[in-house]
């Protein structure tokens, strides 16, 4: 079965909006556990905050779409491909160092599966198109905000900023993710811009 054969239920959508709230909520409260307890500005290189933030959730969602499907189409990805995106993300996390690339890697692979392969379709389900792109956006630019608001605080003004950054991402790379059928090409599109904002 092709990825866009495949009908997302309802119920589907909403236990991928809940599981978004989760993961929102989580990250917050272990980053400002993690600056509370080292007493030290955080940022989003730190080798902890991405393993919680990016890796354990990808690997949830990973766990999650096996169990239920048994394929990993519905998230973009073949077989051939998760065995090259979880040696990249495995590769990533054994030559964490400095090089800004090899973050980029954890980011945007899990970033994509996590809110394109496994929210944007279920949330549809749920949501509608606009609907889908409006709520995985907020939560996404919500955790853009995460380490600003945590390190400083933030005003209105600049969280409104980083919820629209996610709102506009999220409406980029989900209708690339629809238009080509699967992951890969918004992984690269999404590390290109990364590589030359960074």
């Amino acid at each position: 079965m092709r990825r866009n054969d495949i009908v997302h239920t309802d119920r589907e959508g909403m236990i991928a909006t809940s599981f978004l709230i989760l993961y929102l909520l989580f990250s917050y409260v272990f980053v400002y556990w993690t600056r509370t307890m080292s007493n030290a500005t955080l940022s989003r290189e730190n080798f902890i905050v991405n393993i919680v933030m990016y890796i354990i959730p990808c690997v949830i969602v990973v766990m999650m779409v096996f169990m239920r499907d048994s394929t990993l189409t519905s998230l973009g990805i073949n077989k051939r491909g998760s065995t090259w995106l979880l040696g990249l993300l495995i590769l990533s996390l054994v030559f964490y160092t400095q090089n800004i690339f090899v973050k980029i890697l954890i980011v945007v692979i899990s970033e994509e599966i996590i809110f394109r392969g496994y929210a944007g379709d279920r949330l549809k389900a749920t949501f509608g198109s606009s609907g889908s792109v409006i709520v995985a956006g907020f939560i996404l630019g919500s955790l853009y905000s995460l380490i600003p608001v945590v390190n400083r605080g933030i005003g209105i003004l600049d969280f409104t900023l980083y919820i629209g950054l996610g709102i506009i991402t999220q409406l980029i790379l989900q209708r690339m993710f629809h238009y080509f059928g699967n992951i890969y090409l918004s992984i690269i599109l999404h590390s290109g811009i990364l590589f030359i904002a960074l």
